[in-house]
């Protein structure tokens, strides 16, 4: 009757060996799944940040750039930190989180190509208007160098034809003959005398020559005498004043040559109303407002 109770025993230590077995089987296997989870998710746990920095580091080199886009790589960039962080504090618990960071991120490298495939293209649209403004800085430089080269030979080409204008003014000058003067004193019958009587003088005359010129313009000249005392008063003045290096002087005698170019003789005779005094009077000749020749004559 014993080897019954034996006999249970034995197959209820056998049953717990093998139970203890098959614990110990599982154990080993679940330990064995569980490192090989733990190994998967490392791996894709590390993928996804290396993902994730190579994002980072692209936005940080476009921010740096600091084109119109900077502003919203900034705002991505945010993103892409704090999704990174996210996944680098996962846990092996959190293993199941692994594909909607993947997920994410998928989403994230899609949206950097596009963005930077648009920062490209207006990247080289820039540099293309860079060049282009090079260009016009350069032809503009060009053209200011001429500018300034034109406005140099201009300058030199003024000052010529200012000495030129000068010299021109100076050869159309009407040079005239010696000034011949004379006093006059009136005769019963008429006629005038020469004297050198002061009270006795009633007229002045003045002869000379307007010289040829060549250069000068030819026409009306207007030809100014003036006779002047002592005391540098203008004897006899008449209303029509000659006009001397734009200062109007009174004059004596005004007369139209219609000159021709050629030699033409002038005769002025200026009468004198009133008694004048002894002494040396100074004879000057204006051909159009130019003082061209003097001489002087001395009364007693």
């Amino acid at each position: 009757m014993m080897i019954p109770s034996i006999i249970k025993n034995n197959g209820f230590t056998a049953f717990l060996i093998l139970l203890v077995f098959i614990i110990g089987v599982l154990s080993y296997q679940n330990a064995k799944d569980y490192s090989e989870l733990k190994a998967v998710f490392e791996l894709d746990k590390d993928e996804l940040e290396q993902e994730l920095t190579t994002i980072i580091k692209d936005y940080r080199q476009a921010s740096f750039k600091k084109n119109e886009y900077s502003l919203k790589l900034k705002d991505e960039l945010e993103k892409v930190v704090q999704l990174r962080d996210s996944v680098k504090n996962l846990k092996e618990a959190d293993y199941r989180f692994i594909r909607y960071y993947r997920k994410r991120t998928k989403i994230l490298i899609e949206e950097n190509h596009k963005l930077f495939e648009k920062i490209n293209y207006l990247s080289s649209i820039n540099d293309e208007l860079l060049s282009k403004n090079d260009s016009v800085k350069q032809a503009l430089l060009f053209k200011e160098h001429q500018n300034t080269k034109l406005s140099s030979i201009n300058n030199q080409l003024s000052k010529e034809r200012q000495v030129l204008k000068e010299k021109v003014a100076i050869a159309e000058v009407i040079e005239i003959s010696t000034i011949k003067a004379e006093a006059l004193k009136k005769k019963r019958n008429g006629k005038y005398t020469s004297t050198t009587r002061s009270e006795k003088v009633n007229a002045f005359k003045i002869e000379f020559d307007l010289l040829e010129n060549k250069v000068a313009a030819p026409g009306p000249k207007e030809v100014h005498i003036q006779i002047t005392d002592n005391n540098n008063n203008v004897v006899a003045p008449i209303k029509d004043d000659c006009t001397h290096n734009k200062k109007k002087i009174p004059c004596s005698d005004v007369l139209i040559a219609d000159y021709n170019n050629r030699q033409l003789s002038m005769v002025s005779v200026v009468n004198i109303n009133n008694k004048i005094t002894a002494g040396v009077y100074h004879i000057s000749t204006f051909v159009n407002g130019i003082n061209v020749g003097k001489n002087s004559l001395d009364l007693k």
